[in-house]
């Protein structure tokens, strides 16, 4: 009954750890869904580690057995196909992409200083010292997962009023937020995290750009919402960023750059001296210096929640390519800091290709409707003087109030 050449192209061969069966092992089929990986055992018992709560390692007598596991561990899949890393990033969208590259590269190695015996002395000590950094970090991954949330809240909300200081004012117009907010509240129910309280600001500044806070609280830039031909996407991008919130990539970039220090304390739980970083530390860290992987994985996670929305994942090709180099008129600007906008869009086009057809439907609220709120709440001076786009010096010191009898 467990033939792997019966098996469908999703399911693989493997097993299964756990205090609930008797023996504490048990063969099972392992398929890969939406959003997590089931273990049906011979006896027809049923386990499911969804993608998001999966902690990826390798090992085994081969060295190349894939173990799934729960945060606690109280729950393990097992899995020494070939094929299964792939196929799980593949089902995974964006949630293991590092992950599983991580792993791929830690078998790399192994194989690789294997065959090379006069140099194994020294590969054995080098993998002694990355180990011991790269196990402290992954650690800090795998109890990152276990930090709540309020975490990541009391982060941003200490970075943001030195990140509002840095690239602008706040544009104070309650209907062009509810817009923009009820853009996001579509994509919420479709995130990789339930009950991230999300709250988007738009920042009166040219800088084709967005920027998300630990916690949920989203920047849109107003020189993002001039450059976009629709809400859609506008959605791509909010999507992204969205992704880096759910993927908790701010905390492991802290981890990261602060060093072994800052693992560790996330590790044993003290938070208090990450948060007492302060805004300059997440700055540098955490806001536009993403590593590639995951920047990939905030695509495609970006992507699928579009997707289950409702709302045309090509939208993010359009938008890709919709931001030439002219329209970049600030240092830091969207795309370059998210470069690679063609791997980009390649991945997003193989989504498009495995993903199953579906209907999709428009946003309410229209780009121009957004844009005229915006205009009506404070007038954009750099529009005054197309030559000088992003040059011009806003005065941040007035106060920004909306019309009080602005149509809807």
């Amino acid at each position: 009954m467990f033939d792997g050449d019966l098996l469908d192209d999703d399911e693989f061969s493997g097993g299964v750890f756990s205090d609930e069966i008797d023996g504490g092992r048990a063969g099972a089929h392992l398929r890969l869904g939406d959003r997590g990986i089931t273990a049906r055992t011979s006896t027809g018992r049923e386990f499911v580690i969804r993608y998001s709560d999966c902690d990826l390692e390798l090992g085994g007598d081969s060295g190349r057995m894939v173990f799934c596991r729960t945060v606690d561990r109280s729950l393990t899949f097992f899995c020494d196909d070939r094929r299964f890393p792939e196929a799980m990033k593949r089902a995974a969208v964006g949630e293991l992409f590092e992950q599983v590259d991580r792993i791929l590269a830690v078998g790399s190695r192994q194989r690789w200083a294997g065959r090379v015996g006069l140099w194994a002395l020294l590969i054995v000590g080098v993998l002694v010292l990355a180990g011991a950094w790269f196990g402290t970090v992954a650690g800090a991954r795998v109890a990152i997962k276990s930090v709540p949330m309020s975490v990541d809240e009391q982060i941003g909300e200490a970075a943001l009023p030195a990140v509002l200081s840095e690239f602008g004012q706040e544009i104070k117009s309650p209907k062009a937020q509810d817009a923009v907010q009820a853009i996001v509240d579509r994509l919420a129910p479709h995130a990789a995290i339930q009950g991230v309280n999300y709250h988007v600001l738009i920042v009166d500044s040219d800088v084709v750009n967005a920027l998300a806070l630990p916690g949920g609280r989203i920047l849109v830039f107003r020189g993002l919402i001039d450059t976009m031909d629709s809400t859609e996407q506008l959605s791509a991008v909010l999507a992204h960023e969205m992704s880096h919130v759910t993927l908790r990539h701010h905390l492991t970039q802290i981890a990261r750059s602060v060093g072994i220090v800052a693992a560790v304390n996330i590790m044993i739980g003290d938070v208090g001296g990450i948060v007492a970083l302060g805004s300059e530390v997440l700055q540098r860290a955490a806001l536009n210096n993403y590593s590639q992987a995951q920047e990939t994985e905030a695509d495609l996670e970006g992507v699928r929640m579009m997707y289950e929305a409702g709302l045309d994942p090509e939208a993010m090709i359009q938008m890709l390519g919709s931001l030439p180099d002219a329209h970049l008129p600030g240092a830091l600007s969207w795309l370059s800091t998210h470069p690679n906008s063609d791997e980009r869009i390649q991945s997003v086009k193989q989504f498009l290709k495995d993903a199953t057809p579906r209907e999709y439907s428009e946003l309410d609220v229209r780009l121009e409707k957004l844009q005229d709120l915006l205009d009506e709440a404070t007038p954009r001076k750099w529009r005054d003087d197309e030559q000088n786009v992003g040059t011009v010096e806003h005065d941040l010191s007035a106060d920004v109030v909306p019309k009080a009898d602005v149509d809807e």
